[in-house]
Formats: structure tokens, C-alpha cells, sequence
């Protein structure tokens, strides 16, 4: 077990500077959205009502959003560019809580 845990983490370590990168690049690049909305969006943190509906699904049961999640947030006056940053900025949060949760479980384990 020490050794697949070692593996892991070395893995981690290998790819840190590219996770950064992407970082860096989807939450405080420009954008169509301010990078505070990006970055509250990655957090789950405080949005306005009808994209904190949206995220939630993301960072929780993404496989229920519907055309009707975009259609109500087109509806609203945000543009597709600005979804779209939204989403990945939520599902970066949520993968990252993942990983971060999986690694935390291999090192308690190991």
C-alpha cells in the first residue's frame, strides 16, 4: 500500500504546475464573467439565485441538468460564453474537491 500511495502522490507532484496553470487560466483570466464569479462558482460559494440553482447541480448531480437549466439562464439575459465559463469553473471545483477528498484518503490510508 505504501508504495501505490507513494506513486500517487509523486503523481500529484508531477502534474501540481499544470493543475496551477489551469487554474490560474479558467478563474482569474478575462473573460465574460468577472473572476470572482468564476471563482465563487469553483468554491460553490455565493452567486446570484438562478446560477446558484445551476451550480449546485453541477458540483452535486450533474448528470440532471437539463437544456432547461440553459434555457432559464439564457432567459436571463446570461450569454452562452458566460454559462459556459460558469460550468467549467463549477466542475473544476467539483473535481478538485474530489481529488483533493480521494488524496486525503490515500495518505490517511497509507
Amino acid at each position: 500500500m505504501i508504495l501505490k500511495n507513494q506513486h500517487t502522490q509523486q503523481a500529484h507532484q508531477r502534474h501540481a504546475d499544470e493543475v496551477a496553470d489551469l487554474l490560474l487560466a479558467v478563474l482569474h483570466s478575462s473573460g465574460f464573467t468577472e473572476p470572482h464569479t468564476r471563482e465563487a462558482a469553483f468554491q460553490g460559494s455565493e452567486l446570484p439565485a438562478l446560477f446558484r440553482e445551476y451550480v449546485d447541480k453541477i458540483l452535486g448531480e450533474s448528470y440532471r441538468i437539463t437544456d432547461d437549466d440553459i434555457d432559464k439562464l439564457l432567459a436571463s439575459g446570461y450569454s452562452q460564453d458566460a454559462i459556459f465559463e460558469i460550468t467549467v469553473s463549477a466542475a473544476l471545483g467539483a473535481a478538485t474537491k474530489r481529488l483533493e477528498a480521494g488524496l486525503s484518503a490515500l495518505k490517511k490510508a497509507g
